[in-house]
């Protein structure tokens, strides 16, 4: 456990556990039991640094888990927690920028920055007017649709934060990419509208 090639930054797990800690009944406790697999169990017993890289599917499974124990469907608990990772994610420098930068400039970028947390994830985007499209490279399958959710929510959030209320972000198809690792691969399109 832990020792997958597809990794995200640490910066990841560290708010993760500080939301389970502060926002998860039961806590730690109450994670681990859900858990219900000693080597996941111990993977969240280490400390987590910020700035390091660890695997993404504990992390993964951990939502599965900690969404039990709320009484959450998956997809909703992983909207929770990643509103949880971009209020923290979005500090005093990020939260100027918000402000300064036009909807369309950071919807160009969001997916990019959202992307460099991954060591795995290419993404590639264009804009058209109000419309900016692009690729998301390289996701293996089984973790498509959670990295959707958690890129749409980091989308979605700094865009509001702008004043681009009124967006629609829409994944619109999912493309075999080749073999990382020796797991196929995925190419996910989105397609992020502005208001007029």
């Amino acid at each position: 456990m832990g020792e997958s090639p597809f990794r995200i930054k640490g910066t990841a797990y560290a708010f993760h556990m500080e939301f389970v800690r502060e926002g998860l009944p039961g806590g730690l406790a109450a994670q681990g039991e859900a858990l219900d697999d000693p080597a996941l169990q111990r993977f969240f017993a280490q400390t987590f640094f910020t700035t390091s890289w660890y695997d993404v599917w504990p992390l993964i499974q951990a939502g599965r888990a900690c969404g039990e124990v709320v009484g959450k469907p998956f997809e909703e608990f992983v909207r929770v927690r990643a509103q949880h990772q971009v209020e923290r994610d979005l500090g005093l420098v990020r939260r100027v920028l918000l402000r300064v930068l036009s909807a369309r400039s950071l919807a160009l970028r969001v997916p990019s920055l959202n992307a460099s947390y991954f060591d795995f994830v290419a993404v590639e985007s264009s804009a058209d007017g109000r419309v900016v499209s692009g690729v998301c490279r390289g996701l293996p399958g089984p973790i498509v649709r959670w990295y959707q959710i958690v890129t749409e929510t980091f989308i979605a959030e700094v865009l509001r934060r702008n004043g681009a209320e009124d967006h629609t972000i829409a994944w619109e198809s999912l493309e075999r990419d080749g073999d990382a690792h020796g797991v196929p691969v995925f190419a996910a399109r989105f397609r992020i509208e502005l208001p007029a």
